[in-house]
């Protein structure tokens, strides 16, 4: 199997296909970081057996991107189901996923664990992945409103309050202790938290842990945070559809020649995956005419679900549903306005065909082809190394080295350098050293690149082509990018080693593998140089993201009970804290999720 191609795999939360010569899955597993999963595989450290012999079989990795891990789970489990693939541990019992149901039908309703056909009257919710977090919130139920969760026989035996009233976990319906009316409003009030449609107890519960906190109960604080922690977890939106319809999402990824379509299977409101398809398109087809012509064949051959939604309008939309229903006996909803219900999940699908589609151009590209063509160079580009640094108001100096070759990172080839010995805020001084200490190591190992790059202007590439003189080393191509009018991307230039500016000489993609290499070194030097102050001080991860100050952080931590529960957030969760906007939600979430 090609890896080369992994290095830019996705961190995002999502399931992993591994397949084998005949592309059949052997394989499949769920991961809250897509990147860091699927290379561990490959790592030397993996000593397992079965590992081993599961590596030795792998040809290709397919993946499905997630909102979160509780989706990646479900479906994760819903794919061993249905294909069973060899290196699989399948779930023997069948296990259903359990849900908390509510008996409508009483008089005085009950609040239940539940696992099994859904045939009983009532509403229910779910499904969940976590039995003890379902449990934990049964109880926390019951401690917030009053819920009673006996059996209907022991409630129409009581003659006097039970146990659970005098430890106040029930208010006693069976005895009349509370009218049906009151007991109504906190069913109502419970079922709006399940769903997370009420922010009133969150709000009623960061307020006791902060005076909690400012009595100095921290222990009590804790517990508070903990409970305001779960109920983000428990009322977290699982992408499941509340009607239970069969959908057909259709999502489709062009660029250059290459085409990808997926069709993503909702049944029963659960994701049970995608199929893939890939064309090579020879003429000047746009994605309308593609997406109309795909849709005709494959609806000829399976089945159609109850709704197929589609962002591309579809041509000839009524004939289909005639088609449709004379074929298969049903009416089917085509949609092509995503809004509403299915708005978060279009896109989240959309995200999935583009990222294979990337994937797809990657594996068959070589990276500095362009640039070779465009720079007019009489040698093959295999390997290309760039320097950065990164410092805090010129002090904690840190100088970074990334290595590219024809496919992409190379990180064993990555290095980081302290600069302190350099004087502050001596930007030449600092890039001569990681430089000169870079390539005389290098050079000692007969592995010198064929092109360098600086992150900076005339006065850096001077500094790279003195140290290449230095070491009388030959045959380097140096090049430095500058950081555009107004720091934008579109305005950046390039300088030669001749100080010459030749941005407009080179092709948009030319410019764009430039800016690659310089913003990977630039996050390599800023991770390096951040973690060194860290050590020097504690920090909340929050504070390093441009745009929250101490009043939003604290705002933030308080909404989420603590770090740990803005890391496994949304960006809708992250939009319900007062004052984040959708904006500044997707900066904190990317920046988290880096």
């Amino acid at each position: 199997m090609d890896k080369t191609h992994l290095k830019s795999l996705t961190s995002k939360p999502g399931i992993y296909k591994m397949l084998d010569k005949h592309r059949n899955i052997i394989y499949v597993g769920k991961a809250s970081n897509l990147r860091n999963r699927v290379n561990s595989y490959f790592s030397s450290t993996n000593n397992s057996i079965k590992t081993s012999k599961l590596v030795e079989k792998i040809c290709d990795i397919d993946l499905i991107i997630t909102k979160n891990e509780q989706d990646a789970l479900i479906l994760e489990n819903n794919l061993i189901k249905k294909h069973k693939p060899k290196y699989n541990i399948l779930l023997r019992d069948d296990k259903s996923y359990p849900y908390i149901f509510i008996d409508t039908k009483h008089t005085y309703p009950s609040i239940k664990f539940y696992r099994g056909n859904q045939n009983r009257i009532g509403k229910y919710f779910g499904p969940y992945t976590s039995v003890n977090t379902l449990r934990y919130m049964l109880n926390l139920i019951q401690k917030i409103f009053k819920i009673r969760q006996c059996e209907d026989s022991f409630f129409k035996n009581r003659k006097k309050p039970c146990l659970q009233y005098q430890i106040k976990r029930c208010s006693a319906p069976c005895v009349d202790y509370i009218n049906q009316s009151n007991y109504e409003n906190s069913i109502n009030e419970a079922i709006l938290l399940m769903t997370g449609k009420d922010e009133s107890m969150l709000k009623k519960l960061s307020i006791n842990m902060n005076q909690l906190s400012e009595d100095k109960k921290y222990e009590d604080a804790a517990t508070v945070r903990d409970k305001i922690a779960m109920i983000r977890r428990f009322t977290q939106n699982k992408n499941v559809l509340l009607d239970r319809d069969n959908i057909d999402i259709l999502t489709i990824s062009s660029k250059e020649n290459k085409t990808c379509i997926d069709v993503f299977m909702i049944r029963n409101g659960l994701n049970m995956g995608n199929k893939t398809f890939s064309f090579t398109i020879h003429d000047n087809s746009d994605d309308v005419y593609i997406l109309n012509s795909f849709l005709k064949q494959y609806y000829l051959k399976n089945t159609p679900p109850d709704k197929i939604i589609s962002k591309i309008k579809i041509i000839d939309k009524s004939l289909l549903k005639k088609l449709f229903y004379k074929n298969y006996k049903k009416h089917v909803d085509i949609i092509c306005s995503i809004r509403g219900l299915y708005k978060e999940l279009f896109y989240t699908c959309q995200e999935n065909t583009d990222n294979r589609l990337n994937r797809l151009l990657k594996s068959k590209s070589n990276l500095f082809s362009t640039v070779i063509k465009d720079l007019s160079i009489d040698k093959i580009i295999n390997n290309v190394i760039c320097f950065d640094i990164s410092h805090s108001s010129g002090r904690q100096t840190v100088g970074s080295s990334i290595w590219f070759d024809n496919n992409g990172p190379v990180k064993k080839y990555y290095r980081k350098y302290n600069l302190d010995s350099v004087k502050s805020s001596d930007d030449y001084g600092a890039i001569q050293n990681i430089i000169s200490r870079r390539l005389s190591k290098l050079k000692q190992e007969n592995n010198l690149p064929d092109l360098l790059i600086v992150d900076g202007g005339k006065g850096h590439v001077k500094q790279a082509n003195q140290v290449l003189q230095d070491l009388s080393i030959k045959n380097i191509l140096t090049f430095g990018i500058v950081k555009g009018d107004r720091r934008l991307t579109k305005n950046d230039r390039i300088i030669d080693s001749q100080y010459i500016d030749i941005t407009k000489k080179i092709s948009k993609k030319t410019l764009i593998t430039f800016q690659i290499l310089r913003d990977e070194a630039h996050r390599f030097a800023i991770v390096a140089q951040r973690k060194r102050l860290q050590r020097k001080q504690f920090n909340s991860k929050l504070d390093d993201i441009p745009g929250i100050g101490k009043t939003r952080k604290i705002e933030i931590l308080r909404h989420f009970g603590g770090i740990d529960g803005v890391i496994k957030s949304s960006i809708d969760e992250l939009k319900k804290v007062h004052g984040i906007s959708n904006k500044m939600a997707k900066i904190i979430y990317n920046y988290l999720h880096k």
